[in-house]
């Protein structure tokens, strides 16, 4: 296996979100269909506006126009709806073995 070459993509975009200097979140953009693929605001730095403000960000920045979200987290839930996002598909499942 002499002749390998390795081809990296610009599938994802990673983002660490910082306030005041600290690490208050991380975020993953889908960038081939403009999923927002992850959002995670430290519990210290919740309820405070930071998901919306992120949220709004991301979507001028990356044109971001669809994400997946359990249907029992209210929280994020009222965070996405304030920036537009509507429900489609009834539910998300989490499933263990």
């Amino acid at each position: 296996m002499t002749n390998f070459e390795i081809k990296e993509t610009d599938l994802y975009q990673e983002l660490n979100i910082f306030y005041e200097g600290n690490k208050i979140g991380e975020a993953e953009v889908r960038l081939n269909d403009k999923m927002l693929s992850r959002l995670t605001i430290f519990p210290p730095y919740q309820n405070k506006g930071f998901g919306t403000k992120v949220v709004e960000y991301l979507n001028n920045k990356y044109q971001c126009n669809c994400l997946w979200v359990n249907a029992d987290n209210e929280q994020a839930i009222r965070v996405y709806e304030k920036n537009g996002y509507k429900k489609i598909e009834p539910t998300m499942y989490l499933m263990r073995r």
